[in-house]
């Protein structure tokens, strides 16, 4: 008996705890739950992407006629081609056997879901990214393992954070954790992978977010490193810097890529544009036929193709060989990806990048500008100018040629290629990322103003006002007394047969004094100012309580918790006022 009773006081302990935890996460500067929940993000990340990895290469290396993963120049043409297709067929099979609402996978997902859906992940994708992402590795498709990684590792963590009813606000710095974990860990590049995660998903920097990201990609990398090793994602060679006069021509390169940048972009878009008029299962199908005949041609354009990139990097094709390189893999990245192929396309630009950076140094050694020795240095230049180009993310462009290269002096040439590719790109385009574009073209948009910025950081439980009583629409005197004892600031009138309407408890006060002998009360008939009001969830941000009030028409909001199933708790009531007030310039 006596451990009977200690269990309900233990469940009510347990709920109390997480109940105030939430009430901390809500609030714009909860930086240590967020940096300790980031650990925990980062650590469940790395677990899932460790699995995703050792999976794809087993696979790999089991189905295909090869005794090194990635290894697609020793199959046969035929092999290539049917590896490619059978890759495009099973994940055919796949989008027609899950909900079409489940195929949006990747970045562009998360992006998406961040937007408008409150930076919840749905576990159904999750699914569909972890088979799909992993089918397409094996099959040898123009992709990157960045993508599924970032999408998994955003879901290792945000998934059980819904489970336990966290704040909304949270859920989204926890997608970004989870996201740049899963980069991190992919190129052992723990620090572009918090800058794209900042720039191109959150596309802000403040304290409370940064925290968190830095400590999931450092939790993440350690982890993956004690897995797969800490040699990073390319063998870089020991790098000529050049000399201060080839600066103007790295300049020069710079506009050039972020030219490719737009143009890849704007293919993209169109690709998969177009793409959406076939039906979901036939696009991945169509997919895989175009990257196996573009393997078949080239070989080098399949796969992740870091060893394409490690021989780019050591300057080995000759010209028109990359130059074939180059055009083949754009042509088998846009048709893939855009087609649907549920990869990453990070990898993709950065082996684009290297390919033009090598290009651009052939013909800068043809015009007597640079040496031979120097290639590897404008091939790195062009993976970073095309990731800041493309992504519009000058950042995490310029820190992953950092972390790459582990050379800090290669920092002068690079920062002038990025920022000249990125402008280069926004000038041409919209200003905008690859994924910004994709979802324009869909209908859809994402607010990144600092109004928005500031409004989606804070949650309502933080900023709600708790001086409130619930009364019925007629109550007697004592009933009045008992609530006024508390103090409130507002009365809920609920049960009144109309909407329910919110009350200012001072109007109360005024009738007890003016009216004390009458028995009982309408507060719906009281003089004083009534406002129209409507529930919002506790775990929701500022931004969504304003769009509800725009939408909904309310004067207010009143907060309630759903801890128990089908029995909703008014916690507090949110007005306008309070919205306004919270906002932070």
């Amino acid at each position: 008996m006596p451990r009977r009773s200690r269990l309900p006081n233990l469940s009510h302990s347990i709920q109390r705890w997480l109940e105030n935890f939430r009430l901390q996460l809500s609030s714009a500067d909860a930086i240590l739950p967020l940096s300790i929940l980031g650990l925990i993000a980062g650590t469940l990340a790395a677990l899932t992407i460790i699995a995703f990895r050792l999976l794809a290469d087993y696979l790999q290396l089991a189905l295909l006629p090869i005794d090194v993963a990635e290894d697609f120049e020793a199959m046969s043409a035929a092999w290539r081609i049917g590896a490619a297709l059978a890759g495009g067929l099973l994940i055919g099979l796949l989008f027609r056997l899950t909900p079409e609402g489940a195929h949006s996978v990747g970045l562009l997902h998360m992006l998406e879901r961040l937007a408008h859906h409150q930076g919840r992940l749905p576990w159904r994708n999750a699914v569909v990214q972890f088979i799909g992402g992993a089918i397409s590795i094996v099959a040898g498709h123009s992709v990157g393992r960045e993508g599924p990684s970032a999408h998994l590792g955003a879901a290792s963590s945000n998934l059980p954070a819904q489970a336990f009813k966290l704040p909304n606000n949270s859920l989204r710095v926890l997608a970004a954790c989870g996201a740049a974990a899963g980069i991190a860990a992919s190129f052992n590049t723990p620090l572009a992978g918090a800058a794209f995660a900042m720039e191109v998903l959150l596309m802000e920097y403040t304290v409370a977010g940064f925290a968190p990201v830095i400590l999931a990609t450092v939790s993440a990398t350690t982890l993956t490193r004690a897995v797969f090793g800490s040699d990073l994602a390319y063998n870089v060679p020991s790098l000529s810097l050049g000399a201060l006069y080839e600066l103007p021509y790295i300049l020069v390169c710079g506009i050039l890529i972020g030219l490719l940048a737009a143009g890849f972009n704007g293919l993209f878009q169109w690709v998969s544009v177009q793409g959406q008029k076939l039906p979901s299962w036939l696009r991945p199908v169509v997919a895989g036929l175009l990257v196996g005949l573009c393997g078949a041609m080239v070989p080098e354009v399949m796969g992740i193709g870091d060893d394409t990139v490690d021989r780019i990097l050591r300057g080995e094709p000759a010209f028109m060989l990359l130059l074939v390189i180059l055009g083949v893999k754009i042509i088998a990245t846009t048709g893939g990806i855009g087609l649907g192929l549920p990869g990453g396309i990070i990898g993709p630009m950065l082996f684009i990048g290297a390919a033009a950076g090598g290009l651009l140094s052939a013909v800068g050694a043809m015009l007597g500008i640079n040496d031979v020795t120097s290639f590897g240095l404008y091939a790195m230049i062009g993976m970073g100018a095309m990731m800041a180009g493309t992504m519009q993310a000058p950042l995490a462009g310029l820190i992953a040629i950092l972390e790459l290269t582990g050379e800090p002096n290669f920092i002068l040439p690079g920062m002038l290629a990025v920022v000249a590719a990125t402008i280069t790109a926004g000038r041409i385009g919209r200003r905008e990322s690859l994924f910004q574009g994709l979802l324009r073209a869909r209908g859809l948009d994402y607010r990144s103003d600092p109004m928005a910025q500031s409004l989606r950081r804070i949650g309502v439980a933080s900023v709600m006002n708790r001086r409130l009583a619930v009364l019925a629409r007629l109550v007697t005197p004592a009933e009045a007394d008992k609530a006024l004892a508390e103090q409130p600031l507002w009365i809920l009138v609920r049960g009144s047969g109309q909407a329910d309407l919110l009350l200012a408890a001072v109007d109360l006060v005024r009738a007890r004094k003016e009216l004390p002998d009458e028995e009982s009360y309408d507060l719906i008939d009281l003089p004083g100012e009534r406002l129209h009001t409507t529930a919002v969830d506790m775990g929701a941000t500022l931004q969504e309580a304003q769009d509800k009030l725009t939408e909904s028409g309310a004067e207010a909001l009143y907060v309630i918790s759903q801890t128990v199933p089908g029995i909703p708790r008014v916690l507090g009531v949110l007005t306008p006022e309070d919205i306004e007030s919270s906002y932070r310039y």
